[in-house]
């Protein structure tokens, strides 16, 4: 497993380059500037580092005023209300919002931020260094602290997995995806079906119809909707018919060019 440390990043993020062709380079140098997940923790740390954030008294999270500043800078800002019949819909924490949950997750086990119950967030040495570095490996050490150092059931918080996964789950993830053809339509139940039988995944649900269910949706959320936020994936929805309407439902995914060689640092 490689190690997790931005200077290792650095290192595998050249040894990437050098490989590619020049047009190659740009554009990986490129997708990697403009990937949201990237631009978003730009923001998030920058944030901490210009203002004074205090963690709540209870998790040490951000306070709401601090989510609403933040997320009205992200790239595609998320919605903190919605009004349903007559009631509005207001988050009432930082874990209501994934897309600042999942930040502050990457960057309190990478080691960007100290953070903790009423006291004041602040920007660790690394943390600076991450701010100062190139795009690439900005992307490929978020995408290492996630597959190696983050517990994948925050992504799929539910009951019936139990609080840990699998041990060999990250390396079959890895290895599958490694073996498929770039841009290949990929059908992502049967992706699932078969990582959930060689990792063993299992669900508590008496019918087996519902554990699979939900075993396929575990891996929509903890691994292909990641993978396409790192751009190593794009995916395919289609309409579910439910009910006397439809559900909008993940049906495929295709690796890009871009994903291949982040992939490949992984293992490097």
């Amino acid at each position: 497993m490689p190690r997790n440390t931005f200077d290792e990043a650095v290192s595998r993020s050249g040894r990437i380059v050098a490989q590619m062709l020049p047009r190659d380079r740009d554009e990986a140098t490129r997708q990697a500037e403009e990937l949201p997940l990237r631009r978003d923790m730009v923001t998030l740390l920058s944030y901490v580092r210009d203002n004074k954030v205090i963690g709540t008294q209870s998790t040490g999270n951000l306070p709401l005023k601090a989510v609403h500043e933040v997320t009205a800078r992200f790239v595609h800002p998320p919605k903190l209300e919605e009004k349903i019949g007559a009631h509005i819909y207001r988050v009432r924490s930082e874990e209501d919002v994934w897309q600042v949950f999942y930040l502050h997750v990457l960057a309190d086990v990478g080691g960007l931020v100290d953070a903790g119950r009423a006291r004041r967030w602040r920007l660790k040495r690394l943390g600076g260094k991450f701010l100062a570095a190139d795009p690439l490996p900005q992307v490929l050490f978020l995408l290492s602290t996630w597959w190696y150092r983050v517990n994948w059931l925050i992504a799929y918080p539910f009951e019936g997995m139990g609080d840990s996964l699998p041990p060999s789950l990250s390396s079959l993830t890895l290895m599958y995806l490694r073996r498929l053809p770039v841009t290949k339509r990929i059908a992502a139940d049967t992706f699932a079906d078969h990582l959930i039988e060689a990792a063993g995944l299992t669900w508590t649900a008496p019918d087996p119809d519902v554990g699979r269910m939900a075993l396929r949706g575990s891996v929509r959320r903890m691994m292909l909707y990641v993978l396409r936020d790192f751009g190593i994936v794009t995916l395919e929805h289609r309409n579910k018919p439910l009910g006397r309407g439809s559900i909008r439902e993940l049906a495929a995914f295709r690796m890009t060019p871009f994903g291949r060689p982040l992939l490949k640092a992984l293992e490097m």
